[in-house]
């Protein structure tokens, strides 16, 4: 009886322990599995952080790209817009008692002088031109026999055209400074009539120097010459 009491006694333990063997492998796996879940969760989320992170720098630097490309925009617009002003010059109707075109009547004088080998400068005009579509200055000059008529563009200096004639006429030189200026004949001018200066001129004719103005009232042309001497004005309407 105490042997077979003994016996199950034995049995009994035996089981326990490999009870308890099991239970700790159970609980080491269980272990394992959970800190590899951690793991493989931990990688998941780095990769998903750094996923995220190149599309931020992505969508940062497409951001840059776009801001860079709108400038570089605004600057050729800027660009555009300045050389078209710079380039349109003076419009039609313009007031030449307001506004000036780019080359100035000094600069025309000499541009023609060089067309006429020098020679004594009679006259000089501005006015637009229709058939060009152009503020030109139509510059006078007789050297020896020929008497030179030469057109320059008012805003690039371009000679436009060269026309020669034989001559025998002995003119007087003009000088835009002496003895009157262009604003002094002006003001006398804008004495007698008011308006739009649409177009003007320095002339010899017959021993005698004078400024024509003229303008334009509403639509009414006005004439209005000055003498350089004498200073008198007088009026064709």
């Amino acid at each position: 009886m105490r042997i077979l009491l003994a016996r199950r006694q034995k049995a009994h333990g035996v089981a326990t322990v490999e009870d308890m063997k099991t239970q700790r492998l159970a609980t080491r796996a269980a272990a394992g599995t959970m800190i590899l879940a951690f793991a493989l969760t931990g990688c998941s989320n780095g990769e998903s952080g750094a996923d995220q992170t190149s599309e931020t720098d992505d969508q940062t630097s497409e951001t840059n790209e776009a801001a860079s490309e709108a400038d570089d925009d605004s600057a050729e617009t800027e660009s555009e817009d300045s050389t078209a002003s710079s380039s349109s010059g003076l419009p039609d109707d313009a007031d030449l008692s307001k506004e000036s075109p780019s080359v100035a009547p000094e600069d025309a004088i000499a541009t023609a002088q060089k067309e006429a080998k020098d020679g004594t400068v009679h006259g000089i005009e501005l006015d637009f031109d229709e058939r060009d579509k152009a503020w030109q200055y139509e510059v006078k000059i007789i050297n020896g026999t020929t008497d030179f008529d030469v057109e320059i563009d008012a805003e690039n200096g371009d000679v436009v055209d060269v026309e020669k004639d034989s001559t025998d006429d002995k003119e007087k030189a003009i000088d835009l400074s002496d003895p009157m200026t262009f604003d002094e004949a002006l003001e006398l001018a804008q004495d007698k009539a008011s308006g739009r200066l649409d177009g003007w001129k320095l002339e010899s004719d017959d021993d005698r120097i004078e400024y024509q103005f003229d303008f334009d009232d509403e639509g009414e042309e006005i004439e209005v010459s000055v003498d350089v001497e004498s200073k008198n004005v007088s009026v064709d309407d």
